[in-house]
Parts: structure tokens; sequence; C-alpha cells
């Protein structure tokens, strides 16, 4: 009997360690960033070649700036006719230089927030360090998912905005920097490694 009762004892405690898991999982870093720039004939769903030359810099500059790259996720393409391939376009190079595969998240232009739920509940990202290129209009959707409700929409003329999300516990709310990515490359605003003590955004 006391066997039998340790048994359902054991299961109980697996059993409810299982279920908080996945509601626990935190990344340690995201990175929350636009697609590239774009040129000016609305017909052109390609990064110009200035949005081009960027994600070149940008693979070198990001692995050495803010650590290693576990996870790449990018706005939904639509690969019958090109519609937002700029930002698996913009992921391209990082993943190249870093090793990382691109991960497509369907259903991007509905679900942002969702998404973003999804990604703090999911077991794969949990102390992991992700990259996110993403549709302009709904990154501020993504970042309320993730814990940050008061990004500030991105103008349509801006390309060079990142910000950088730490989670420096289990707390649901990151603590958010800015950056220029002009500046970053440039050398005129450092970098803020995920190890360096925490400042929240104003």
């Amino acid at each position: 009997m006391c066997f039998r009762s340790l048994l359902i004892w054991a299961f109980g405690v697996w059993l409810f360690g299982s279920c908080l898991s996945p509601a626990q999982a935190r990344p340690a870093q995201v990175l929350l960033m636009r697609h590239g720039h774009k040129g000016e004939n609305r017909s052109i769903t390609n990064l110009s070649p200035v949005g081009f030359q960027r994600a070149i810099a940008l693979a070198a500059a990001l692995p050495s700036c803010f650590g290693r790259v576990d996870h790449i996720l990018v706005y939904t393409l639509d690969s019958t006719n090109g519609k937002n391939a700029r930002s698996y376009q913009t992921a391209v190079p990082l993943a190249v230089a870093t090793g990382s595969t691109i991960q497509i998240l369907e259903l991007a232009e509905h679900r942002s927030q969702r998404l973003g739920e999804d990604i703090l509940r999911d077991p794969r990202y949990d102390h992991a360090h992700l990259v996110v290129f993403w549709e302009h209009r709904h990154l501020p959707e993504l970042a309320s998912g993730l814990g940050w409700s008061s990004m500030p929409p991105i103008a349509d003329s801006d390309f060079d905005r990142l910000y950088q999300l730490r989670f420096a516990n289990r707390s649901a709310r990151p603590v958010v920097t800015s950056y220029d990515q002009r500046r970053l490359l440039d050398g005129s605003q450092p970098c803020l490694a995920p190890d360096q003590p925490l400042t929240p955004l104003p």
C-alpha cells in the first residue's frame, strides 16, 4: 500500500511539473526588429540593395554585440506571390553566419500577439537567444504578447529601430533596451550584452 501511494505521489509531482514548465518557459533574450529597407516601388516585395547590405552587416554585428543566436523567427511569407518576403530575406545572412534555422511563423498577420504569448510558453525557447524580423505594423502586437505592451508604433520610413528584450526571471515583463542600428554598426552606441546589469527602458 505504501509503495502504491508513493507511485501515485511521484506521478502527481511529475504531472504537476509537466503542466507548469511550458507556462514558465522564458527566453533569455529576444531581439526585435523590422525587416530591412524596401524600395519605393511597392510592387517589388524584395529588399532594396540598401536593405540587403544592412542585413549582411547585421549578420556579423548581432552575434558580436548580443551573443549567440539560437533561433531566428520571421513574419509569415507567402511563397506564391512573394508577399512579406523581406523579413525572410533580412534573416538569411544571419542564418548563414550563425548556422541557425529560420522559422517562419504562420498566421502572423492576424495572430502576432498570440504568437508572442506562445513564444513565452514554448519550452524550446527556454533560456534561449532569439532574433525576430517582423512586419512593422504588427511588431507592437508581437511585443505585447512578449510582455511589453508599451512599444511605440514604428514609422513607415524607420528601418533602424532594434529592441533588446531581456528576461531576468520568470516574470512575463521583459527589460527593454532600444538601439539605432546605424549607431550600433558604426560603434557610436555600445551594445548591452545579455549578462550585463539590467536597466529598464524609460
